[in-house]
């Protein structure tokens, strides 16, 4: 089977259970990770997800039951290779085609296991169920972390699936915030942070929404892989989470950055995170009209680039690519929260654009930088032409930004070289 339906609710398992779920393929293979070859490995993929997280589908197939596209999951192949996948790859189960597998969501399958169609069902668990021997004559490449894996052929396949009995913990909120600032508004990036946010077997370097999908019709996705969130009970839209409890992890504690959704509401709101259809308890903070913030490189350098779009920073920043600013050029910065452009948004949809009603008043280094174009160019991304006045110095310098009476952070540096 070529193309899979798109189904968004529980795998394998009954629905509404909230419990983690395992799904394990393994088997042995020969082929190449990243052009290097092996032959008659064992391999294993295992994807993590939940027993709410997807369901029997009727987009277009109500035999197909599917897993969100960018399902988690790890490999091992032989002694040698080990990772993640990360391109839009997820898990079926067709009835009608009495298959089983690993595919790309809508583009095609990667690894069939076909099995009786009375091996499988709705219910908790299941396996080892065992396919036959497979050959790819077409080997077609899996994204990982450790780059394509090809297999050109495969014996011995075989599938497991087991749900937890012991069920999702309940999420606690302990931090909202519009990331790399404070506050909240609409249409704005922000940071979550707590415990028990998202699942404890996220890989080490987090999980983040792979891109639109054909599926989506335009719109962007409300759920990753079983974590969603609610802003003033407005669905907001997920594009990244990570754990603070996993080895080698990015993140000090759980966090979810996620797009609040359009709603001018003002005053106290509530979040709340799902995680694994357990719902948190909602955190209350105080919503306003805009909350604007630069975005971040480290050591408090603003997210900015020149006007072909490289980096912009001292050369020591990120050597090789960065460089300073000059005086009279015309930079870019990026940021978040600076509120409705003057051209209406669509909610959800994974397209803005709009120049913002008024231009920002801004400064270097306390001398005021002209202000060319200012606007939201991308979900909840926000671009600002700025001139760089003949007030910097050599060196760092503050940039700061006002618009709507709210001010950015004092913090915020760029470097200039004159």
């Amino acid at each position: 089977m070529i193309y899979r339906s798109v189904l968004l609710a529980g795998v394998f398992a009954a629905v509404c259970l909230a419990n983690p779920e395992t799904i394990v393929f393994s088997g042995t293979a020969t082929g190449s990770v990243n052009g290097v070859k092996f032959t008659n490995q064992p391999f294993a993929f295992t994807y993590f997800t939940d027993s709410t997280a997807v369901a029997p589908g009727t987009f277009c197939c109500t035999d197909n039951i599917t897993t969100p596209a960018g399902t988690q999951a790890s490999f091992r192949i032989g002694s040698t290779f080990t990772g993640y996948l990360t391109g839009i790859q997820a898990v079926f189960v067709n009835s009608g085609e009495q298959q089983m597998g690993m595919w790309f969501y809508d583009t095609q399958d990667w690894l069939d296991i076909l099995f009786p169609i009375n091996s499988y069902g709705l219910n908790s668990n299941f396996g080892p169920v065992t396919g036959t021997t497979f050959i790819f004559p077409d080997a077609r490449p899996l994204p990982t972390t450790a780059g394509p894996i090809i297999f050109t052929s495969v014996t011995g396949a075989t599938a497991n699936v087991t749900v937890s009995t012991t069920p999702n913990p309940t999420p606690v909120i302990t931090s909202v915030g519009t990331a790399y600032g404070s506050g909240i508004a609409q249409n704005t990036w922000i940071a979550i942070r707590g415990t028990n946010l998202v699942p404890n077997t996220t890989q080490p370097q987090g999980l983040s929404w792979i891109g639109p999908q054909d599926f989506s019709g335009g719109v962007l996705t409300t759920d990753l892989n079983g974590v969603g969130v609610t802003v003033n009970g407005k669905p907001a839209t997920v594009s990244f989470y990570c754990s603070g409890t996993v080895a080698s992890s990015i993140c000090p504690a759980d966090q979810i950055n996620a797009l609040t959704p359009i709603d001018p509401t003002t005053g106290p709101i509530q979040v709340v995170v799902k995680n694994g259809g357990v719902a948190s308890a909602p955190f209350t903070i105080t919503a306003t009209t805009i909350s604007p913030t630069f975005l971040q490189f480290k050591n408090n350098y603003v997210t900015a680039t020149h006007a072909n779009f490289s980096l912009l920073g001292p050369t020591t920043l990120y050597p090789g690519f960065s460089t300073p600013a000059a005086v009279g050029e015309t930079i870019v910065l990026w940021a978040i929260g600076f509120g409705m452009p003057s051209t209406p948004i669509i909610p959800g949809s994974e397209t803005q654009s709009g120049p913002l009603p008024t231009l920002p008043i801004c400064s270097i280094n306390g001398a005021g930088a002209t202000v060319t174009f200012a606007g939201v160019v991308s979900p909840g991304l926000y671009q600002l032409n700025v001139v760089v006045p003949n007030g910097a110095t050599n060196g760092d310098n503050k940039v700061i930004c006002t618009y709507g009476g709210a001010t950015t952070l004092s913090t915020n540096l760029i470097s200039v070289a004159r």
